[in-house]
């Protein structure tokens, strides 16, 4: 089943590029959308190779292990997380102009940092439990990473939704500034 998962995986983030790309050249979004989304597959960059290099092929105490190996060398998962990690911060900049009144993205609001995090949050919570589910990957108990409880015999840790934490502050500081750029063109987010 986990080998399954991991094919899914890696079509479903060939597809966030596909639609940002096809979106984007086809002038569907405001280039703001296609910049938002290129900083949040960067961001989601830094920890997803950090932790490819900090897996199981690199260290005798890995930050996580599979549950099933994937059939395709790990670093294309990892490079594939990317690309996922851009499309959930547009996901949030979707909720921001689906649940809150414009501007949107404009000028630094409470209301909208909240949103991004709380959809970072329930996100990484979902993926996290889909991971143990499926048979993926599990994270690994340590002193950087406490348990938080237990699915079974699997742990679920702590530093992945501190991560969904952290990583929206800085999606949503560096969102700004190029929303409000295409904002002077006409053409935001």
């Amino acid at each position: 089943m986990g080998s399954a998962f991991f094919v899914v995986d890696i079509v479903i983030a060939a597809a966030v590029l596909g639609f940002f790309a096809y979106m984007h050249f086809s002038r569907r979004f405001s280039p703001a959308v296609w910049y938002m989304f290129w900083v949040g597959v960067l961001i989601g960059a830094t920890w997803e190779i950090g932790f490819y290099f900090l897996g199981p092929e690199f260290s005798s105490t890995p930050i996580y292990v599979f549950s099933t190996e994937p059939p395709f060398p790990s670093i294309i998962l990892h490079i594939a997380h990317c690309f996922w990690d851009g499309g959930l911060f547009m996901v949030g900049v979707f909720l921001v102009n689906r649940l809150l009144s414009p501007p949107h993205l404009v000028r630094f609001r409470w209301s909208e940092l909240g949103v991004m995090l709380a959809w970072g949050v329930v996100q990484e919570i979902a993926v996290e439990l889909l991971s143990i589910a499926g048979g993926m990957w599990l994270y690994q108990s340590r002193w950087y990473n406490p348990s938080l409880f237990e699915i079974g015999d699997s742990p679920f840790t702590l530093l992945p939704i501190l991560i969904w934490v952290a990583a929206p502050v800085v999606f949503y500081l560096l969102a700004l500034p190029i929303n409000r750029r295409w904002q002077r063109h006409g053409q935001t987010a």
